[in-house]
């Protein structure tokens, strides 16, 4: 499916992967609707597709909410689109005890609903397409689980189970493509919940920040559109975790476990006696 001449819908499209991934569409000639929570943080982005010769409309709202989506789908009219992008996620950190029934709910309104939303009212309009596509970004945690992220684990694991449910269930002309990134230098982390950990808030700012540049990873999920690709896993780090939890199914976690033991020790370490 060649994106070119196409209309897409990409959420998170302010910022990192969303962003960059708007933008890599609209150089292969598709015009591309913009959303995100606050409109005018996307203008900037817009301004740049329109300088590329192609369309970009704006919608600012929240992606768990199910009727904003109902006036998007409204609001595309008769030309619809043809391309989803549920992109918009945010991340939760911390030991699940400690993250409240509050943060839980808010990791999976986005990282879940926001998706689940997206593409059960989207796919009357997709389905009325020639040919179609969804992308949904799961993550690396979509394929293993890590410890610190349980709730973040859940919602990209039901994110990958509701695509690969979908791939069965659809027709042929809609393709689907279950994404899977590893580190990738965005903000999702600095804008998170932070509730804890092995890890310092400081820590996993910094290896996100040399994760694998945004540009790349939306280069690489507009390829896979076009070669109407199931799964892409992003980033040789994503590549080598995937691998060992495909290779080791059980005895991989005892690894992630003796890791985690060793981070709490090394914290306790560095924070000294209490009292």
């Amino acid at each position: 499916m060649q994106v070119q001449g196409q209309r897409a819908i990409v959420t998170g499209a302010a910022s990192g992967i969303g962003q960059s991934t708007a933008l890599e569409l609209a150089r292969r000639g598709a015009d591309v609707v913009l959303t995100d929570r606050r409109a005018e943080d996307l203008q900037e982005v817009a301004e740049a597709i329109r300088a590329l010769g192609r369309q970009a409309d704006i919608h600012g709202f929240d992606v768990s909410d199910h009727d904003a989506w109902k006036v998007l789908r409204e609001d595309l009219g008769p030309r619809g689109a043809q391309v989803l992008i549920n992109n918009a996620g945010v991340a939760l950190t911390g030991p699940f005890v400690e993250c409240s029934v509050e943060d839980l709910h808010w990791q999976l309104d986005v990282n879940l609903r926001g998706v689940m939303y997206g593409c059960h009212v989207m796919l009357p309009v997709l389905l009325e397409q020639p040919r179609a596509h969804i992308v949904n970004l799961s993550s690396l945690f979509g394929l293993i689980a890590m410890p610190d992220n349980a709730a973040y684990c859940m919602s990209k694991h039901a994110v990958k189970a509701l695509t690969e449910c979908l791939m069965v269930e659809l027709p042929d002309h809609v393709g689907l493509t279950s994404v899977h990134p590893g580190a990738v230098a965005t903000r999702i982390v600095t804008s998170g919940r932070y509730r804890g950990g092995s890890m310092s808030s400081r820590g996993a700012a910094k290896v996100i920040a040399n994760g694998l540049h945004p540009d790349e990873a939306g280069r690489l999920i507009v390829e896979a559109i076009e070669a109407r690709r199931e799964r892409l896993i992003v980033g040789n780090d994503a590549k080598l975790l995937a691998t060992l939890r495909h290779l080791m199914p059980v005895q991989h976690r005892r690894l992630l476990r003796g890791y985690y033991r060793w981070q709490q020790r090394r914290n306790a370490r560095r924070e000294g006696p209490t009292g």
